[in-house]
């Protein structure tokens, strides 16, 4: 049996891809498409499309102020997220980079947040910043740390760098010990110390990988949901509330779906603007062997 026609098309070859094909169609491109439409509508609570009101919803969310506190709030924790999780990883991996007899229990205990879901995260997070919890206990005062808006977003940021640190520190670890042996014994040799090794040795050996956990931490941090949700709960609380947690208070909380898919393809046009950027400077700062 032949797979190809006459004019050389290999239709066995699209029978294959063909799962693939209806998959993204259904789960990806329908739903984008449509999101996109809606946003054109008033919907029903089931989320039908009912009036069609132009760019009336577009021009109310772009001008509220509600919408430009949480695209600051998502800025400002995707940020602060991205750059911890990010030195803390870097520190644990260089830490580990020489293999000793102790080694695999320091990379077990360094790797185990990876094994760890964001439920159990937080319940640890809410005992320990409760009002009787095991900080208050330390330092003896009684606040309840989760309830202040100030110290709200930093629990929550350390939260989830806690959360991710486990991933990070693999991938930085793999790039650090991709550096040859050869190569540190020739600047011991030259006289060079260790904050020299690390920036003009590792660093740029391990660039492919730092690139990697930078670009990984900050789109992830802009799609981070579950910590903030469940650490927040359905306080009010605008120091928190990114463009994702307004995406399903409009969606599931007050029904508003034609609102929640504008903040879903804002969230979608800020990822591909940060990821071309990211792309961009890789380029010219990223070194591969």
């Amino acid at each position: 049996m032949r797979s190809k026609s006459e004019n050389g098309f290999n239709w066995l070859a699209l029978l294959f891809v063909s799962p693939v094909i209806i998959f993204l169609t259904v789960f990806t491109f329908y739903p984008f498409v449509r999101s996109i439409v809606m946003t054109f509508f008033v919907t029903d609570s089931l989320g039908n499309p009912g009036m069609f009101v132009g760019l009336r919803i577009w021009k109310k969310v772009l001008s509220s102020s509600e919408f430009k506190v949480s695209l600051g709030t998502t800025f400002k924790y995707s940020l602060a997220k991205g750059v911890l999780t990010f030195c803390l990883a870097m520190l644990m991996a260089f830490l580990c980079t020489k293999k000793t007899k102790r080694s695999k229990v320091y990379q077990t205990m360094f790797a185990l947040p990876i094994a760890i879901a964001s439920a159990p995260i937080c319940a640890i997070v809410t005992y320990v910043f409760c009002r009787y919890g095991v900080f208050n206990a330390i330092t003896g005062r009684t606040e309840a740390w989760l309830a202040l808006s100030k110290a709200r977003f930093w629990i929550i940021v350390l939260s989830s760098v806690w959360s991710s640190s486990g991933s990070s520190f693999i991938y930085l670890l793999v790039g650090f010990r991709n550096v040859p042996d050869e190569l540190i014994e020739c600047a011991n040799l030259d006289g060079c110390g260790p904050v020299r090794r690390f920036f003009q040795i590792f660093i740029p050996i391990a660039s492919p990988q730092i690139f990697f956990v930078i670009f990984l931490n900050i789109l992830s941090a802009f799609k981070g949901f579950a910590i903030i949700k469940i650490l927040v709960g359905n306080v009010e609380a605008p120091e928190v509330t990114t463009l994702i947690l307004k995406l399903y208070q409009y969606a599931f909380v007050r029904d508003r779906y034609e609102i929640a898919c504008v903040y879903g393809l804002i969230l979608a046009v800020v990822i591909f603007v940060v990821s071309r950027i990211q792309f961009m400077v890789e380029k010219k700062v990223v070194f591969y062997q």
